[in-house]
């Protein structure tokens, strides 16, 4: 906490005085804002205070008087100060590159990675647009949740695969197709009176008194 406003200060000199007259209003600045703050790593401020400069030397016009929320939100840690692409950058990356998966030079290792529990070849061969959704919607589980362990410090190598309660079951089109098949005969079944679970002996008992 005191790190962050005394970079600030250092930042803005004068203008912070006239924006915190006082010690009162300063610690009343703490108060309000330490929330946004007090998690705030050294290593979070500095990459912080170095956008904050960008901005300045930009004449952004938000960032020329100190505004402690704003200037929070740039210490926050973000996918990119890790090297990690957009989530839309990344799907583009796996889709364009699931027929080379060992040739291509991948931009970050998570992404690789989240192609591969997505599965390479329902990506490559997915044809479907419907399909297709679904399997982005898995690699974005996917790719979050290993950018979340980077930008935690902690390593890709073995972590966990997803629960199952945090992720749709991966299916291929084939798996989908013979699921759609065998729902769309239990129905025909039961519109004939016969009764699924009782499998092929029901279906000939049913089909013999009807001969």
């Amino acid at each position: 906490m005191n790190l962050f406003y005394a970079r600030i200060k250092t930042v803005y000199g004068s203008k912070f005085k006239v924006t915190f007259p006082s010690a009162e209003d300063e610690q009343l600045s703490k108060a309000e804002w330490a929330g946004q703050v007090m998690n705030l790593s050294q290593e979070d401020i500095e990459r912080g205070v170095e956008k904050l400069k960008a901005k300045i030397v930009e004449g952004h016009k938000d960032y020329q008087w100190p505004n402690v929320p704003l200037i929070a939100a740039l210490c926050q840690p973000q996918p990119e100060d890790y090297g990690l692409p957009l989530q839309e950058q990344a799907w583009h990356e796996v889709q364009g590159n699931s027929y080379q998966v060992d040739r291509h030079q991948w931009s970050h290792p998570a992404v690789r990675e989240a192609g591969k529990r997505t599965g390479w070849f329902d990506i490559m061969s997915c044809v479907d647009d419907r399909r297709r959704r679904t399997l982005k919607e898995q690699f974005d589980r996917h790719y979050g949740y290993l950018s979340r362990r980077v930008m935690n410090g902690e390593s890709l190598t073995g972590a966990p695969l997803l629960l199952e309660s945090d992720q749709d079951q991966k299916k291929s089109l084939t798996e989908q197709l013979m699921e759609q098949q065998a729902k769309a005969l239990e129905d025909q079944m039961r519109s004939m009176g016969i009764n699924p679970a009782g499998g092929r002996a029901e279906f000939l008992k049913r089909m013999k008194g009807v001969l």
